[in-house]
């Protein structure tokens, strides 16, 4: 049974079609398969989404009505983890490992402390994936 933490550049891709989508949608087509999320991802998909509107790419309407869909299946769909104390500690040092922006640290921190369950990191984030790899996870680019 495969175990995906899926971080907010690959979560958006179910969403809003763009490169990499498909490969997104076929994950998620595995009955099998079991989806890991920090619960930062809502607030971050809601900006990301967003900025899509403010580009054009999608319009208020159709944000509202994803809003409810992300909502609606983050909740059914994963196993959200909740941010901690010790997360927030880590990512300071993955900051400065890995030079990482802040949320990207936050995620991959939240995915080191899932060793135990050995979780692929689903990403689009090429500086993202590579400090997963660097720390000896698997991981899974969805746009290539």
């Amino acid at each position: 049974m495969p175990v995906y933490y899926v971080d907010t550049s690959a979560l958006v891709k179910r969403y809003h079609v763009e490169p990499g989508s498909q490969r997104v949608d076929q994950l998620f087509g595995d009955p099998t398969a079991t989806f890991l999320a920090a619960n930062i991802a809502l607030t971050e998909i809601t900006s990301a989404l967003d900025r899509k509107v403010q580009e054009s790419l999608l319009t208020r309407d159709a944000l509202n009505t994803v809003l409810a869909a992300i909502a609606r299946d983050l909740l059914e769909d994963f196993w959200l983890i909740e941010i901690e104390r010790a997360h927030i500690l880590r990512s300071q040092e993955l900051i400065l490992r890995h030079h990482l922006r802040a949320l990207d640290a936050l995620h991959l921190s939240v995915l080191l402390s899932l060793q135990d369950l050995a979780p692929v990191l689903v990403s689009a984030d090429q500086k993202l994936l590579e400090a997963a790899k660097q720390e000896r996870y698997a991981v899974l680019d969805p746009t290539s």
